[in-house]
């Protein structure tokens, strides 16, 4: 829909272009539009950095969806947030829409910063909010109706988070730094639900916990690797010795919790349940909130994901991470962290999701051969190179 009805809207809206503008020159308000993604919520911590030095008197407010406002509150960066509510069916988004637009259009921000990664939605957002001055990514394959009085390429050979800091208007010369980061932070409520839900689980609490992550959100389920190597994953860490003791870990005093969206509530349960011993495997899938998810990663010896949010959160904490990158590149979206391991394994098609496109997945395979091409022993090896590893990790506030 963004793909072919945007470049439509553009058109239509074309006239909103003859009205001469010009950058303030005080900035009291700004926004920062990101729609999608609690990954890329954590991977603007530079730029946001970069915009609270540029503008020091300016109040900083962030646009996103109504599902990512309570984790965009635990990252404590912006001074206002609004949202966007998708209700049900076409009417109830176009009213939300219409609310969204109102909200931001009383506020009339100074300059507004469009983060989202190409799409035609967030420009329109963007020319419609009555912002004095906006700011957004190019790329010369892709037409967002010319509505940025300000441009910055998107370069794809670059991290996000560069990317992200270079928009901002910050330094683009070198790669970004885990000081430059942003750390979210769980609350007490947090805390307590996350050891809530240990207490209720069938394994002993006190024990090191290590979170799996199979999923990787609906957009592109094409980055899970496949479900039978998370069982051989699973059934390594509780049946092999050997597993737990590379990961310092004494034999039988391992926790392993798998995590996911109350929609990847039953994709989750099916890997429990096929593990050799499921009564002895914790499924919080569609059980924790965003604060119980922080608290429960900060509790945590280890997480082994897929590309998806909660690798970054993980990271972000200063946790031990594996990852395992396929369609996507790690290039540009490897967790910031020198306690992180990547498994890319890309064959000549790989990476086939790129920004440029919307994200969507073009595999001519049918099955994700990338991530087929990582084995369970890797990851277990990996596991016990960034547990064991004594990289100290920066207090990234």
């Amino acid at each position: 829909m963004d793909r072919r009805l945007g470049p439509l809207a553009h058109g239509i809206l074309q006239p909103l272009r003859l009205v001469r503008r010009r950058p303030p020159e005080a900035v009291r308000q700004l926004l920062i539009v990101k729609f999608w993604g609690l990954g890329s919520l954590t991977l603007l911590g530079p730029a946001v950095r970069v915009l609270r030095r540029r503008f020091p008197d300016a109040e900083i407010d962030l646009l996103t969806l109504e599902t990512n406002t309570t984790y965009a509150r635990r990252l404590g960066a912006f001074d206002n947030i609004l949202y966007l509510s998708l209700g049900r069916g076409w009417s109830g988004t176009i009213v939300g829409i219409g609310r969204m637009l109102r909200a931001i259009r009383r506020r009339r921000y100074d300059r507004l910063y469009d983060f989202e990664f190409l799409t035609h939605f967030s420009a329109l957002i963007a020319r419609l909010s009555r912002a004095r001055w906006i700011v957004g990514y190019s790329a010369p394959e892709v037409w967002r109706g010319g509505f940025f009085d300000e441009t910055v390429a998107f370069n794809r050979y670059w991290h996000v988070a560069r990317n992200a800091r270079s928009l901002a208007g910050g330094e683009n010369g070198r790669d970004v730094a885990l000081e430059e980061m942003i750390r979210p932070a769980a609350t007490a409520a947090g805390h307590e639900e996350a050891a809530r839900a240990l207490a209720d689980g069938p394994v002993a609490s006190g024990r090191p916990i290590v979170v799996v992550n199979p999923n990787a959100g609906q957009l592109a389920l094409e980055r899970r690797w496949p479900r039978e190597r998370f069982v051989t994953l699973v059934n390594g860490l509780l049946g092999s010795s050997d597993a737990a003791a590379r990961l310092g870990i004494a034999p039988g005093d391992l926790r392993v919790v798998l995590i996911g969206a109350p929609d990847e509530r039953e994709y989750v349960e099916s890997i429990r349940l096929a593990t050799l011993r499921p009564d002895a495997v914790d499924d919080m899938a569609g059980r924790l909130s965003i604060d119980g998810l922080l608290a429960l990663l900060e509790r945590s010896a280890l997480l082994v994901s897929n590309d998806s949010g909660p690798l970054h959160l993980a990271a972000a904490l200063g946790r031990p991470v594996v990852a395992m990158f396929g369609p996507e590149t790690p290039v540009m979206y490897a967790p910031l962290s020198p306690r992180a391991a990547v498994l890319y394994r890309p064959p000549a098609c790989s990476p086939c999701i790129s920004v440029h496109d919307n994200k969507m997945a073009t595999c001519h395979l049918g099955h994700p051969l990338c991530l087929e091409g990582i084995d369970p022993a890797e990851v277990l090896t990996a596991a016990a190179a960034v547990v064991r590893s004594a990289a100290p990790v920066a207090e990234a506030r």
